[in-house]
């Protein structure tokens, strides 16, 4: 059996919420990554998974539990262990060797030996050319080859990965993809193991190994499943996607399993939330029209019909819980009496709604409460995309304040302004309503 490299036991983790009281993020998880596997990390939105991946790597201690590194309990940062990033994270003054270059400062090497690693990265990961470049003049996925080429130049046993293909078009995520799991596996690769935090199934069953599959609030396991399918992995192979549907099926009985349905014909109380999913109004409203039109369906029956991913409809499907416009008894998807209102509804009612709700949720209030604090009703776009760093440092405040941002359009709660990068109120009885 393969050496154990890093262990998880028992471990939870809290963190203060949106009222200040601490909210279990993480509760009795227990994971063993061992050499030469790639361990996948799927679950719901707001799962942990990201979170789990710190406590890994030991920006986050927990509460309870304890980390092992080779089987020796383990405080602090984890040794031999590097992280590529889903937003690329590249210092823009840098170049492509600088960037890459600029993590071995520690290292103790000579300035020869850090140039000849790094050169030696470029090579492996395809950057030959493009050194002295800076990431302006880079695609999104040349910048993710930096990123990948600066977490290979330490030379990791383990190598952390958080959803690093999400940002990239669906050809160059396939393209690295194929091109990380041949690093990986070449005989001059010195990474022992692979955690990735990933939203797409079939990503995780073409790379891993061993799939770890996480319910939500509060995170926890709620199945590993061993991926035995020898590589390179071929997608239309029937075990491929056999594995697929087992996995799709534990992923959906965990959004549901989440949900406290309140009853079809009455909309949950509103709660205030951490986060908010990042989807859009739009396609939250077309999910009732398509309930409307066909009935309430099974969670299966509405993702075939209407052909989404499974991540994707799962947010959208938050998104209208948080409205309180669908419920989700026994696995089906069901309109409350709130969401037909909403959707009988003339656009000036509906969007009176939205607003009212919006208010509800703690990252809008935050909005508000800032607008409300400045003299003009303006805000700059970085300082409350600080603010709400602080606030709330688990989530990507650029991905939440995009969200606010088309949310507040479309219930005219507050807009922001493209040229300026400036949030302003709308009128000012908005914020003191």
């Amino acid at each position: 059996m393969p050496d154990s490299l890093i262990d998880l036991e028992n471990v939870t983790l809290h963190l203060p919420g949106s009222d200040g009281r601490p909210v279990e993020i993480l509760h009795d998880i227990s994971l063993s990554v061992k050499e030469r596997e790639v361990v996948a990390i799927l679950g719901p939105s707001g799962c942990g998974k990201s979170t789990l991946l710190r406590v890994v790597l030991g920006l986050t201690e927990p509460d309870a539990g304890r980390r092992l590194y080779r089987g020796k309990p383990l405080h602090g940062l984890t040794p031999s262990t590097s992280l590529v990033f889903q937003s690329f994270a590249l210092f823009p003054w840098l170049t492509v060797h600088e960037n890459i270059a600029l993590c071995l400062e520690n290292l103790g090497l000579t300035d020869e030996e850090c140039d000849k690693r790094v050169h030696e990265t470029i090579d492996a990961v395809g950057l030959e050319g493009s050194e002295n470049a800076y990431p302006r003049e880079l695609s999104g996925g040349m910048k993710q080859r930096v990123g990948i080429a600066r977490a290979l130049a330490v030379r990791p046993a383990l190598l952390c990965m958080d959803e690093p293909f999400s940002a990239l078009d669906v050809l160059t995520g396939e393209t690295l993809r194929n091109e990380v799991m041949d690093l990986y596996r070449s005989p001059k690769s010195p990474i022992n193991a692979v955690i990735m935090v990933t939203h797409s199934i079939s990503e995780a069953v073409f790379m891993a190994t061993r799939i770890v599959v996480m319910g939500a609030h509060p995170g926890v396991i709620r199945a590993v499943l061993d991926n035995p399918l020898p590589y390179p992995r071929d997608e239309r192979h029937p075990e491929f996607l056999r594995l697929s549907q087992q996995i799709h099926g534990f992923i959906s009985q965990s959004i549901m399993a989440s949900t406290q349905a309140t009853g079809v014909d009455r909309a949950p109380q509103h709660q205030l939330v951490q986060s908010i999913p990042n989807t859009s109004l739009a396609a939250t409203i077309g999910l009732l029209e398509v309930l409307e039109n066909e009935g309430d369906m099974d969670f299966f029956e509405l993702q075939q019909h209407a052909g989404l991913e499974l991540t994707d409809l799962l947010l959208i499907l938050k998104t209208a819980e948080i409205f309180g416009w669908v419920a989700t008894p026994a696995n089906r998807v069901v309109m409350t009496a709130a969401g037909r209102a909403f959707l009988a509804a003339d656009i000036n009612t509906r969007k009176n709604a939205v607003r009212a709700g919006l208010r509800d949720i703690r990252v809008f209030q935050v909005v508000i409460e800032t607008l409300r604090t400045e003299t003009d009703g303006e805000v700059e776009e970085y300082l409350l995309k600080d603010k709400l760093s602080r606030l709330f440092p688990y989530e990507d405040s650029a991905r939440t304040i995009q969200t606010i941002t088309n949310w507040a359009r479309y219930a005219e709660l507050f807009k922001y302004d493209s040229d300026r990068h400036l949030f302003y109120e709308l009128h000012p009885e908005t914020a003191a309503a």
